[in-house]
C-alpha cells in the first residue's frame, strides 16, 4: 500500500481534522490536498508545525513530536500516512 493509497483511505476522518487545526493555527481556512507541501505550499513554519503536531497528538492520542518519522514529513499525504500508521499499527 502506498502513501497515496493510505491517504485516500484515511482522508475522510483525518483531513477535516487537519484542516480544522491548520485553520486555527494559521487563521485561514483552506482545503488541504494530499499533494500540498507543508512548508512550501501551506507556508507552515517551525512554530506552526509544532502547534499542529501537538494538536494532532491530542486529537488522535499518538506521539508525533518525538517520532523521528515526523521530521521526514513533507506533504499532507505524508502526514496522513504517518498518522494512519500510528493509529493503526501493522500486526
Amino acid at each position: 500500500m502506498t502513501s497515496t493509497d493510505r491517504t485516500d483511505q484515511s482522508a475522510p476522518d483525518v483531513l477535516p481534522v487537519l484542516e480544522e487545526i491548520y485553520a486555527k493555527v494559521k487563521r485561514i481556512h483552506r482545503e488541504l490536498r494530499p499533494a500540498d507541501r507543508i512548508v512550501a505550499d501551506l507556508e507552515v513554519d517551525s512554530l506552526a508545525t509544532l502547534e499542529i503536531l501537538l494538536a494532532l497528538e491530542e486529537r488522535f492520542g499518538v506521539s508525533l513530536v518525538d517520532n523521528p518519522r515526523a521530521a521526514r514529513v513533507e506533504t499532507v499525504a505524508d502526514l496522513v500516512a504517518l498518522l494512519d500508521d500510528l493509529r493503526h499499527p501493522a500486526p
